[in-house]
């Protein structure tokens, strides 16, 4: 499955020329805006009722997990995830293109993922590649997305819990072994978000999900993913 997804990577980057080779260009991240333009992806999660959409950031990384024995009969427990968050928004607010690349960038990233190079190409040739932040889980286990390359004052931070989720679509990509994509989630403010930002979804979920039990697996292993962050706060 995933073998079927990096040939339909090599397709589209084809079909997008994608310059893989020089210097990155980097693509200036202007002050945060509204992204008018943009649809939220339609699901069961509550809608961001008297919200606004800040950002839209893909976020590539690794889900983390651990095992307390490699046995078939325990379970792989979270130990939250890591991701590089890159702005995405921006650019597919004013892409006529914005609707059919918004269900397959996801897929795409995490199929490139292994190949930073073309990785890199990709995200360069979309103007993807500005960071924004990062996602990282605190040591009190709590969701944070930090958008610390954002140009703010304070940086806009939202410290989060779940509030509900939903599985991913059939049609998400499962990942480098077939594992799954993970769910869709809506999470909202934990207390001390910070940015004029509090509420973000988790949505196009691309693989990261744990293996059923912990049989051959080790005490701690990653598993990569990619997923698209929409990030909402109220009115300015």
């Amino acid at each position: 499955m995933f073998d079927k997804a990096m040939s339909t990577a090599v397709i589209v980057i084809s079909f997008l020329a994608i310059p893989i080779l020089g210097s990155p260009v980097v693509f200036p991240r202007a002050n945060p805006v509204v992204l008018s333009n943009l649809a939220i992806p339609s699901s069961t999660l509550p809608a961001p009722d008297g919200l606004v959409l800040k950002f839209v950031a893909l976020g590539i990384g690794t889900q983390n997990y651990t095992c307390a024995s490699p046995s078939s009969s325990a379970v792989p427990a979270s130990n939250g995830a890591l991701a590089t968050l890159y702005d995405i928004g921006t650019k597919l607010n004013s892409d006529p293109g914005s609707a059919w690349k918004i269900p397959i960038t996801s897929g795409l990233a995490l199929s490139l993922s292994p190949y930073p190079a073309i990785l890199n190409g990709f995200l360069v040739s979309q103007g993807y590649n500005n960071v924004l932040g990062e996602h990282f889980f605190t040591s009190a286990m709590v969701p944070t997305f930090s958008l610390f390359d954002v140009p703010s004052t304070p940086i806009p931070q939202v410290n989060c819990k779940k509030s509900a989720s939903m599985p991913a679509p059939t049609s998400a990509c499962p990942g480098e072994n077939n594992e799954g994509a993970v769910p869709w989630l809506y999470l909202t403010d934990a207390g001390g978000s910070t940015g004029g930002v509090n509420t973000v979804y988790r949505l196009e979920t691309a693989g990261g999900s744990a293996p059923a039990t912990c049989e051959s697996s080790a005490s701690s292993f990653t598993v990569r993913y990619a997923a698209q962050y929409w990030i909402y706060g109220p009115p300015s």
